[in-house]
């Protein structure tokens, strides 16, 4: 009897944690987009300075909001090879998206960070001052995204990119989209893989807020390795087919392992 009350009390504490955690969120981008980016963007600089400051703030934020996730008994994080992307520069940071929240994690631990978003958010009446103000690139030009993207990695930039675009279906296998291979293939720059696995899923697409695990949900993300992509289609001179080719790659290499990654971590808890 005790268990099962303690059991519902915890489950209705996170439920309203996680609901305050997302009007936190939301309501903070507001207040920092009216505060804190026009002091700035008051300081001298270039429009690439003041994206970077805007940007490093936004490091910084979703630090502390990883922090207070974690504090509220909502997630766990564990990282591994953490210097891999706190030094990532000029190079692609590709991982698989199983959780929301895996974006705001991952963000917060690049301090060199761009990001591909979706279009949506330049649309959001929450978020579209974040994304003007820090120089986010939109993902609803395709020639417009890679000239963004190809002059952001020579300005030394980390660009984070999901590959599958989209947070993965639960119970559906990994569905890598092309984009990320024809940025490699056409600027040459390394790729840095990042794996994420979550245990149990939380704030998956196509489920509610409030629909949460049974238990805190432990995220675990390893920096891999940064490798160059040439070293896999250097014997292809059409580029379409070499990122037809380094896509698949792509996608075998996270589906073998993220097999192995979630059995590790699966059986230390």
């Amino acid at each position: 009897m005790i268990k099962q009350i303690s059991y519902w009390l915890d489950r209705i504490w996170r439920t309203l944690a996680t609901g305050f955690c997302f009007a936190f969120f939301f309501l903070g981008a507001l207040v920092i987009s009216f505060t804190c980016f026009p002091l700035l963007y008051l300081w001298p600089g270039s429009p690439l300075d003041k994206a970077r400051r805007a940007r490093r703030l936004i490091c910084r934020v979703f630090g502390f909001f990883v922090a207070m996730m974690e504090w509220l008994g909502l997630i766990r994080v564990s990282v591994h090879n953490r210097m891999l992307l706190q030094q990532a520069r000029g190079c692609v940071v590709i991982a698989n998206h199983p959780t929301l929240i895996d974006v705001v994690i991952l963000m917060s631990l690049v301090p060199h960070a761009n990001c591909v978003v979706k279009a949506d958010l330049w649309h959001s009446p929450y978020l579209k001052w974040v994304m003007r103000a820090t120089g986010f690139i939109s993902n609803e030009n395709g020639e417009k995204l890679f000239n963004s993207t190809r002059q952001a990695l020579a300005d030394g930039d980390a660009m984070i990119i999901f590959p599958e675009g989209s947070r993965t279906v639960p119970g559906e296998g990994l569905e890598f989209k092309r984009g990320v291979a024809n940025i490699a293939v056409r600027t040459d720059a390394p790729i840095l893989t990042v794996l994420i696995a979550c245990e149990p899923l939380t704030l998956t697409k196509g489920e509610p807020w409030y629909r949460i695990p049974a238990q805190r949900a432990a995220i675990h993300l390893e920096a891999v390795e940064v490798f160059q992509p040439q070293a896999i289609i250097s014997r292809y001179d059409d580029k379409p087919a070499a990122a037809r080719l380094l896509t698949r790659y792509l996608q075998d290499y996270f589906e073998t392992r993220l097999v192995s990654f979630y059995d590790r971590h699966n059986k230390r808890h």
